[in-house]
């Protein structure tokens, strides 16, 4: 059963005169107040423009943060100033644990923009199902290829149709920036271009209307029983 949490993103502002921020943390309103700000060591492999000659005042607002966090005081209104501030508060529906829920949340808002290889392997380990699962029980219906755009195309035996997929994460905004720039515009009758969602939580933003826009359609792939229903639909 889904659950309605409330959320918000911390924002540092390099630039008080400017719009710009960079997402540097989470609070999660569940059965517990859950609050979480990226460490030093993830602040230095935080790669962003605005940061160029402004790394130290940076880190020292990290650290700040952090020990707010620490005080139980980054809540307290009185914490607010021009360089760092809340988000509007944000909904979202999970049936998931909220310790799934507020990893995710980080990982959307601040840990793709982190070097992870535990990321990198999970996404290599779902391409690879995929094979694995295609080569066992569709190899009858279906042919997965290797793709130069994209990470791989699959082809319907019957009536060879191509579907060309890219495996990331809707909240990955160049995960979908990626699948956006690479599929053509005039688009052929026999070919499709899907985004397979590995995100484990639903929340609204953009990405989904500028996926429909450009004709890819998006399918839940965070599983083997997801990988599996999806290959199924592809086989008939």
């Amino acid at each position: 059963m889904r659950k309605i949490y409330e959320y918000q993103v911390v924002r540092y502002f390099p630039n008080e005169l400017s719009d710009e921020f960079i997402n540097v943390g989470i609070m999660l309103n569940g059965s517990v107040q859950k609050e979480r700000i990226i460490s030093e060591t993830e602040a230095k492999h935080l790669y962003c423009s605005v940061l160029i000659g402004e790394n130290k005042k940076f880190y020292a607002m990290v650290e700040y943060l952090n020990q707010l966090v620490h005080d139980d005081k980054l809540r307290d209104p009185y914490q607010y100033f021009h360089n760092f501030n809340f988000s509007e508060v944000k909904v979202l529906a999970s049936s998931d644990s909220e310790e799934i829920i507020f990893d995710e949340l980080f990982e959307t808002y601040i840990g793709y923009k982190l070097a992870s290889e535990e990321k990198l392997d999970r996404r290599i380990q779902l391409i690879q199902d995929s094979h694995k699962i295609i080569n066992q029980e569709f190899k009858k219906y279906i042919n997965i290829h290797q793709s130069k755009k994209f990470d791989f195309k699959i082809e319907n035996l019957k009536n060879k149709k191509f579907y060309h997929s890219n495996v990331g994460s809707m909240g990955n905004k160049h995960d979908v920036f990626k699948i956006t720039w690479e599929t053509p515009l005039a688009k052929s009758p026999k070919e499709e271009y899907h985004f397979l969602d590995i995100a484990t939580i639903i929340r609204e933003n953009d990405a989904k209307e500028r996926l429909a826009l450009n004709n890819i359609t998006v399918h839940e792939y965070g599983s083997d029983e997801e990988i599996h229903k999806y290959m199924k639909k592809i086989a008939v």
